[in-house]
């Protein structure tokens, strides 16, 4: 896997999980990525961390993130791309969310490591822009 570049987004963001029948929207704010996968265990959120407080008490959230976003589009051929961003990180003890788009991939590292993951990155080879 060759040298991958990213951007470390200052938004912060939260990740809650909602039971699948509630109708729970969270959106607005600046956020880089949110949005919702659901399940038959329950639905999984990503939304603006200024909103946590609106989540009410059958949400169960976790946060504040940011958000580390691969540069892409990425071909869906690729492979090794979250291993090679993943392991550094899992080495230097940095807890990760990941999420995949269509053209891209998102990492989600607690706030208060943000800046730590993006030297550990920038250790083994990556580049992070927008620190």
């Amino acid at each position: 896997m060759t040298a991958l570049t990213l951007r470390l987004h200052d938004e912060l963001l939260a990740v809650g999980t909602v039971p699948a029948h509630a109708n729970l929207a969270l959106t607005g704010g600046n956020a880089p990525i949110h949005g919702s996968i659901t399940t038959s265990a329950g639905r999984t959120i990503v939304f603006p961390h200024s909103l946590a407080a609106e989540a009410g008490r059958d949400v169960r959230v976790e946060g504040p993130f940011r958000a580390l976003e691969v540069q892409g589009p990425l071909d869906f051929a690729l492979t090794g791309v979250l291993a090679a961003l993943l392991v550094p990180l899992a080495d230097a003890a940095v807890s990760v969310f990941t999420l995949s788009t269509f053209d891209t991939d998102w990492i989600l590292v607690p706030a208060d490591a943000a800046e730590k993951a993006a030297d550990v990155l920038t250790a083994a080879g990556h580049t992070v822009e927008a620190r």
